[in-house]
């Protein structure tokens, strides 16, 4: 008999998952990760699936919740004579991969009232449910479960038992249990003997998720107001879809659950989709969930590594394997008759040329959000950018992956305009080698051409593909994406078009028109959230909260939703729970919090203590506190620099480009820093011997003090505002002050004197002036710049790389505008760092314009030093505008 999908909770340790109905079976599992063979099946064949059963035996009501911010589940079963309590789990164990893995779920009953009888069914049938197992007792608990491959071991603990069945290749039995009498039951991958634990101990597993759902960066979580349970939950599911090993980040934990009950649509999506781990990350970013960026990032350019640029794919399997063959298991009926069962997916076959867009705007998200983005990385990066160059022309299969294709997506080539419009930003901001120039011109080339063949006039709307009349939910997110701003004529008129013909009982269908496949599917969950995300941005917040209240229908009891949703019967469809479908419920929820907060927020207000201290010229202290702190180290930089990193990160605001820094002042996690900041008094800066250890040290100090200074004295735009910005605020370190001008003209240029001045920074008398390096490296210079308009891709700099991390940062400033050669003109321009430092870099001009050169691309350095006494120099503008720091 099957259950409705909505039935089922799930449990996991970033390796495999099971799935528990709400009275108490495992009906679906795969092990030892999520992408194996089940073990358990009865959702797709209910009798040859195999299922672990734990029920009374008596007629039973059961409610099955979450224990709150955790992965763990609870099912609460109430008969006539009792009332009890199981729980389900699995420890979530920090281990590589290839280590022994140790993947088991507990099932922990406990009897709170009265009596009651129970019955335990295991039968597994592994391999896909394609081998009958060997059973066998070896003790009083322990029953081994052996096939020609694999080996589980069922270990019941529990006083007294009776074996009902041993044979059919399962295990029946029956107990009972009385008031405050316990029982433990562990299914294990492997063989396992028994060990001492505490009955239903799952408070580390509590711990564990409890303490990663409220560890995000600037306080988000606790932000999130009415929202915040069923945000966690969402969070929670799509953690647990994170495969811990390598950093992927599956689709869906199942199989072949159909989109249409008895119909053909039935996929696999047990792999990682690039498009959808994408998306994960931004909806994990907005709440301040940012460490599994590293780790999918990790995945995918080992993936790039080990496959090529060239042969980048929508799909993979969770450990980056690219063949995923689709095959039909047809000894399986499917859930309710819905066949085919299938194993694979043949979607990583096809060309979906959106993918570039996806990888890209992860990409610049990452910098956004956290700096991440380093010169190692960047080759990926730069070859997808060109693959976006060299195949947005061609036609392909879409988003939705349609199998009658292919055709000229509109999705897929504003996607391919968004790869290139990320690499751009990425390229300027910190300087990487890249043919920016050709890039913009082909951006520009997609942007015309889908706004000449992608708009039908006709219809005032963009459609799904050139030449079709056919709309596509996937049209919503041109300006999510920025590729058209909100309130343009045309977005709005398509957002209309797609409610009005698109929409079904409240609920958006993907698309309309014929995809090569038989049946009718349901509503597709993310594509409401999608269009929530629109309304908010659009203003029309009631409107959003109204759609976000209809969505919620697609939920089931626990708050999970699966892929799609049965308008007509009210039923969850489609493979459960879906990655997607959470990705859309957390962003749209934030952008509903978001709008209203920017509502709410009151923007003018009058800070004359702010104003003055602009203006009167006297010192500000940044870090003060009659607090005596001890045993800091000098770790501490480090610790400042990333905390600071991660709250820009977290107040980043992707539509205005810039941090909110007032938002970020107001934040708990903001007053988390300034604590550690204050530590500073108590570090002894004369500890640092080495220049390498000064270089690293004071830099990091530099750049984050100029951001202090920016947030605390409301800095607009630049730091003009604010009479002698450089040298009036400042840290206390070990008792000493230091402004940004002693630590750049006294410490780090070895106190040489300031332009225009004969003045040293520190005087003879000045206790200070042994902290300076011994030898001024003009690199320095091309450090101290990450509160301006860009910034090396450093995220803090480490005495054991400093030399690394100072050619890095060259590389960066010459490249990003540092210097600009016009061949046309025979003019090279140079920034205006090497005009008020000439001396730094050399001892003339010319000798300054050599050393730079080390740092310029190849072809730039030689045509320069072919021509140099020809050409002219001129000096750019400075930017010192510091409000948009990640711009």
């Amino acid at each position: 008999m099957y259950k409705s999908i909505s039935d089922y909770g799930l449990v996991g340790d970033m390796n495999s998952i099971a799935l528990i109905s709400g009275d108490g079976s495992i009906d679906y599992c795969s092990m030892p990760h999520i992408d194996s063979p089940t073990v358990f099946a009865a959702l797709l064949d209910d009798e040859k699936g195999g299922f672990f059963r734990i029920q009374p035996r008596e007629r039973f009501d059961s409610e099955q919740t979450y224990i709150k911010d955790t992965n763990v589940l609870s099912c609460t079963f109430k008969t006539e004579t009792g009332q009890a309590q199981l729980v389900d789990f699995m420890r979530v164990v920090t281990q590589e991969m290839f280590q022994k893995e140790d993947h088991v779920i507990h099932r922990c009953l406990k009897v709170h009232s009265g009596t009651i009888n129970f019955t335990l069914e295991c039968f597994p049938r592994p391999g896909n449910a394609t081998e009958l197992p060997q059973i066998e007792k070896k003790d009083n608990t322990v029953f081994t479960i052996k096939t020609k491959k694999e080996i589980f071991t069922l270990i019941v603990k529990i006083e007294n038992y009776q074996v009902i069945k041993n044979n059919n290749h399962g295990v029946t039995i029956h107990f009972s249990l009385q008031e405050q009498q316990a029982a433990h039951f562990d299914f294990v991958y492997g063989e396992k003997q028994p060990v001492e634990l505490e009955m239903c101990g799952f408070e580390e597993t509590h711990t564990f998720w409890a303490d990663w759902i409220h560890n995000c960066i600037a306080g988000r979580c606790f932000q999130l107001g009415e929202y915040t349970d069923k945000i966690n939950r969402s969070l929670l599911a799509l953690k647990l879809l994170t495969f811990q090993p390598t950093g992927a980040i599956a689709a869906a934990p199942t199989t072949s659950l159909p989109e249409c009950i008895g119909g053909e649509r039935n996929w696999d999506y047990r792999f990682t989709w690039i498009r959808d781990a994408s998306f994960t990350l931004k909806a994990l970013f907005s709440v301040g969930h940012i460490d599994e960026s590293d780790g999918f990032i990790r995945w995918l350019h080992e993936t790039y590594q080990r496959h090529g640029s060239r042969n980048l794919q929508i799909v993979y399997s969770l450990k980056g394997e690219s063949k995923l063959t689709e095959k039909i298991l047809g000894h399986l009926k499917g859930y309710k008759g819905s066949r085919p069962v299938r194993i694979g997916n043949a979607a990583y076959e096809q060309d979906q040329w959106d993918i570039y867009g996806e990888i890209m705007d992860t990409a610049l998200r990452l910098s956004d959000y956290v700096g991440k983005i380093d010169e190692n990385l960047w080759p990926f990066f730069k070859d997808v950018c060109n693959l976006a160059v060299q195949n947005w022309h061609k036609p392909d299969f879409g988003i939705w992956e349609v199998r009658n294709g292919p055709f000229h997506f509109v999705y897929s080539k504003m996607m391919c305009w968004v790869a290139l419009d990320r690499g751009i930003k990425i390229a300027s901001r910190y300087g990487f080698d890249s043919p920016v120039e050709k890039w913009e011109k082909e951006r520009d080339r997609i942007k015309e051409d889908i706004l000449e063949k992608g708009y039908d006039q006709d219809l005032g709307s963009f459609v799904q593909y050139y030449g079709s009349k056919g709309l596509d939910a996937s049209l919503i997110l041109l300006p999510l994406l920025n590729f058209l701003p909100m309130d343009d004529k045309r977005i709005q008129a398509t957002i209309e078009a797609c409610k009005k013909n698109l929409m079904k009982e409240g609920f958006l269908l993907r698309y309309s028109g014929d995809d090569g496949l038989r049946g009718e599917e349901g509503a597709f969950v993310l594509c409401n959230f999608w269009l929530i995300e629109c309304l908010a941005l659009s203003h029309k917040i009631d409107e959003a909260k109204t759609l976000l209240k209809t969505t919620m229908k697609a939920a089931n009891h626990l708050g999970l939703f699966s892929e799609e949703y049965d308008y007509k019967n009210h039923g969850l469809l489609g493979n459960f729970p879906q990655g997607f479908s959470h990705i859309g419920f957390i962003n749209a929820t934030w952008s509903i919090l978001n709008a209203q907060y920017k509502i709410s927020e009151n923007t003018v207000y009058t800070n004359w203590k702010k104003r003055l201290e602009k203006i009167i010229p006297f010192k500000i202290v940044l870090n003060k506190t009659d607090k005596i702190f001890t045993n800091t180290t000098e770790t501490i930089s480090k610790e400042l620099k990333i905390n600071l990193n991660n709250l820009q990160g977290g107040f980043f605001d992707v539509f205005e480009s810039r941090v909110n820094y007032d938002a970020m002042r107001r934040s708990a996690s903001y007053q988390e820093y300034l604590v550690l900041a204050r530590k500073l008094n108590a570090f002894d800066p004369f500890k640092l011997k080495t220049d390498g250890e000064k270089k690293s040290f004071w830099i990091n100090i530099y750049n984050i003090l100029i951001i202090h200074g920016v947030i605390e004295l409301d800095i607009e735009s630049s730091v003009k505002e604010v009479f002698n910005f450089f040298g009036r605020i400042g840290y206390f370190i070990g008792g000493f002050f230091f402004t940004p001008d002693d630590i750049e003209h006294g410490i780090l240029r070895a106190n040489s004197p300031r332009p225009v001045s004969k003045l040293k920074q520190f005087s003879w008398f000045d206790k200070r002036k042994a902290l300076c390096v011994t030898k001024l490296d003009p690199r320095i210079h091309f450090t101290l710049v990450c509160a301006a308009s860009s910034c090396p891709p450093i995220e803090f700099y480490d005495p054991a790389r400093i030399h690394e991390q100072l050619d890095t940062a060259g590389r960066s400033f010459v490249n990003r505008r540092g210097i600009v050669l016009d061949k046309n003109n025979n003019v090279l321009y140079l920034s205006q760092i090497f005009k008020w430092y000439t001396s730094d870099f050399g001892k003339t001009q010319r000798q300054g314009i050599r050393y730079v050169l080390n740092f310029a691309d190849e072809n730039v350095k030689n045509y320069v030093l072919e021509n140099i006494n020809n050409l002219r120099i001129q000096y750019l503008p400075y930017n010192w505008n510091l409000n948009k720091s990640l711009e």
